[in-house]
């Protein structure tokens, strides 16, 4: 006989399911449902006043009287009922115009049943994870094909999915789209990494979509289906150690000898490069260039993943006792991350004691209180925040002060003098950047920027050279559609001012891939600069 209590754990269980099913359909059917226009128009003034509260030089692009002017005009059009997703195309391009890139705005999406999650588990990839494409030239071109229809080749344009095509996505999504102020570059980045959330939005999860491929002139029309997950047998196990990621890392210790071919990272090694199980590549590299053997590339996914005061001295450790003259940085599509990682990396570079960063501007001294964590918290880290907490908050309002013309600021980790590596690379250094090289990226350019016999080649960056509004970015949610915001508190500022105002980090060398070069993975850029090394 099954114990008392044990029956009321199942029924518990049951039960929490029942509820759990009842939500997410209730859930789903409100934000579907039309929102009255007395709603909307207090979502309006809502986002409206805390952009004017929490939000640092809310009006270095866009004046207060023309900002102002905007929000008085979607005012007059919402004049009925609309949808969170309808609602969203009205307000997004108005909160777009602040011109801030780290700003996001996002309407709320179905959420799946527990049976549907289930259901997904049983599978690998889904149909829009199986073509690696990209946003070039109007198109969305396909670069690498994982999906059954090997004739799919790379280059072929995807016209269209389940009868949406990536123009209509684009004419629909670009005035919501914006890049730290004036430049261009970072919308074509932007956009092509978000095309499969779009196409989400649209049609919702599926187990298979029917894509339109133009290829040579002609039309497949295919039904892409989700991949079923592999089985775990012997073959697959030895398959995925085999695909365990390669020592991409030159150990310190062995510098007079290339590791062993085919050497895998162990798990502490993977853990200070920041190795990415999806991509299989870490987010810190050094490695031999494919073209020339005798030229390093130091490459810098991004400045979140890796454990960058254990990754960089040894990477420079080896830099150094290899005796390296030459040494290429490789910063494209770096969406950035820490802003600590981009300083200590500026380290390794210099030979000279340093301030990165300006204090960052704030509104006032609570405005970093706003933190907008407990949304994204489990339960279960709750006692721990609210402990916690208090002291934060008084942490951030002794660190903030207000300068002698009233601006309120708060000093980081790169506001104050540091001193140089003693590993610092003092030779020729060339950097490669792009349009998806973004935010602590652009700081670290920024700073590169002064550096002597530094040179640069690519395409101007998508962040702004004089800083960018981020640091602390809570999700704010207007109270009826749901919508969500991201609101950067922080305008972090590089020492290191440009003239070109609104504009990126501009290249030496302006080399821009063509659609031919990214569908044969051509690197121009890396050719131009092995050419120039070898004239040198």
């Amino acid at each position: 006989m099954i114990p008392t209590f044990r029956l009321w754990l199942v029924f518990i269980g049951i039960l929490g399911m029942c509820f759990s099913c009842t939500s997410v359909e209730r859930y789903n059917q409100r934000i579907a449902q039309p929102i009255p226009v007395v709603q909307l128009q207090e979502d309006i003034d809502f986002i409206q006043k805390k952009l004017k509260r929490l939000y640092p030089q809310l009006h270095g692009y866009i004046t207060e009287a023309t900002l102002n002017h905007k929000f008085d005009s979607i005012r007059r059009v919402v004049q009925q009922p609309m949808t969170p997703k309808d609602f969203y195309f009205v307000i997004a391009p108005v909160i777009a115009s602040v011109r801030q890139g780290h700003m996001s705005t996002s309407f709320p999406q179905p959420t799946l049943t527990r049976a549907q999650r289930k259901h997904l588990k049983g599978f690998g990839e889904g149909p829009l994870s199986q073509f690696t494409s990209e946003w070039i030239g109007g198109e969305m071109v396909v670069l690498k094909n994982k999906s059954a229809h090997k004739h799919i080749r790379p280059g072929a344009s995807i016209v269209s999915i389940n009868g949406i095509t990536p123009q209509t996505l684009y004419a629909q999504y670009r005035p919501t789209l914006t890049s730290d102020g004036f430049n261009e570059t970072y919308i074509r980045k932007g956009f092509g990494r978000r095309l499969p959330t779009y196409f989400t939005a649209a049609f919702g999860v599926r187990d298979s979509l029917q894509y339109v491929f133009k290829q040579n002139d002609s039309l497949y029309h295919l039904w892409v289906k989700r991949k079923p997950k592999p089985k775990p047998t012997k073959k697959n196990v030895q398959k995925t150690i085999k695909e365990a990621p390669k020592d991409t890392a030159v150990a310190a210790k062995k510098v007079e000898k290339p590791t062993p071919k085919g050497r895998v990272l162990t798990r502490k090694e993977r853990r200070i490069f920041g190795y990415d199980p999806t991509t299989k590549e870490c987010a810190v590299s050094l490695k031999r260039s494919e073209l020339d053997s005798s030229l390093y590339v130091l490459r810098i996914k991004n400045f979140s993943a890796s454990s960058h005061r254990k990754a960089y001295p040894i990477l420079f450790d080896s830099i150094r006792k290899m005796g390296l003259t030459t040494l290429v940085l490789d910063l494209r599509d770096n969406p950035g991350g820490r802003v600590a990682d981009a300083v200590n990396l500026y380290r390794y570079f210099t030979d000279q004691p340093f301030t990165l960063l300006q204090p960052a501007e704030v509104t006032s001294k609570t405005s970093l209180w706003k933190l907008g964590a407990l949304p994204n918290m489990s339960p279960v880290a709750y006692p721990f925040f609210f402990v916690g907490y208090p002291f934060y908050m008084a942490f951030t309002y002794l660190r903030t002060t207000q300068s002698s013309k009233g601006v309120y600021q708060y000093k980081l980790t790169g506001s104050r003098s540091v001193v140089p590596a003693s590993q610092a690379y003092r030779g020729k250094l060339y950097v490669l950047i792009n349009g998806g090289s973004f935010s602590a990226a652009c700081i670290e350019s920024a700073a590169l920027k002064q550096r002597p016999n530094t040179h640069f080649v690519g395409e101007e960056t998508g962040g702004a050279f004089n800083g960018t509004v981020a640091g602390i970015m809570p999700v704010v949610r207007l109270p009826h559609s749901k919508i969500s915001v991201r609101l950067g508190l922080m305008h972090i500022q590089p020492v290191a001012q440009s003239e070109a105002m609104g504009r990126g980090v501009f290249p030496d060398t302006p080399i821009v891939p063509s659609r031919e070069d990214r569908v044969k993975a051509r690197d121009v850029e890396m050719e131009w600069v092995v050419n120039d090394a070898a004239r040198k």
